[in-house]
């Protein structure tokens, strides 16, 4: 037994002296325990310098993102409210400019008569002449033999006129009447009105011989209220 355990403490000894172990200090343990808390310290310093990093980068977010969110807020009810200025501008805009038609006569009765009288060919009657917005509904009646050449004249000068849309004027309807021997060919013509500008109003109604509607479109275009 005592050989066993003298070969044992033999082979402690070789392993110390192979991985050469020395028996430490008291300063040495010292010199450990400062470097280790010197370690600590220094990794504990970065990471609170990371923590704190974070911290600082998270609370810009948040400060921008609700910057964000007021800005947002704030073009949100900017566009709201520019919206419902042009919804209102618009609006006035349509009321000025339909009160304008109205004052200029492109629709009035006396300058679309002249007009029309103008064009109409000798050999056609005007019965009726009704307006209907933008809408022009001309009824009358041409002499046969040679009615629809007549028709076709009215449609082309019609076409050519100032107050009616160029091509809008089409044959809606037409028919057959005999009076005192004579035949006529009924129709009806449909056409749009055209949106001339000022000085072709003004132009044209000094044509016409319409003094009255040439002083209202001449004082809108002063005013700036008509181009």
């Amino acid at each position: 037994m005592i050989i066993k355990a003298n070969h044992q403490l033999d082979l402690l000894k070789n392993r110390r002296e192979v991985v050469k172990y020395k028996r430490l200090t008291y300063s040495q343990l010292v010199k450990i325990k400062k470097r280790s808390y010197f370690l600590g310290i220094i990794i504990s310093s970065i990471g609170i310098a990371i923590c704190g990093w974070t911290s600082y980068h998270t609370i810009r977010r948040i400060q921008y993102k609700e910057k964000l969110i007021i800005n947002s807020n704030e073009y949100q009810q900017l566009k709201t409210k520019y919206n419902t200025i042009i919804t209102k501008l618009r609006s006035i805009y349509k009321i000025n400019n339909q009160i304008a038609q109205g004052i200029i006569g492109t629709k009035s009765g006396s300058a679309l008569f002249l007009e029309v009288r103008e064009k109409l060919p000798k050999t056609i009657q005007l019965i009726s002449l009704k307006t209907n917005e933008n809408d022009i509904n001309l009824q009358g009646r041409a002499l046969q033999p040679l009615a629809l050449g007549s028709i076709n004249s009215l449609q082309l000068q019609l076409s050519n006129s100032f107050l009616i849309e160029n091509k809008s004027s089409f044959l809606k309807r037409a028919w057959e009447s005999k009076n005192r021997e004579v035949n006529h060919l009924n129709f009806i013509l449909n056409s749009k009105f055209s949106t001339p500008n000022a000085d072709k109003l003004l132009a044209n109604y000094e044509r016409l011989g319409s003094f009255g509607l040439y002083r209202r479109v001449n004082l809108l275009k002063q005013e700036g209220l008509i181009k």
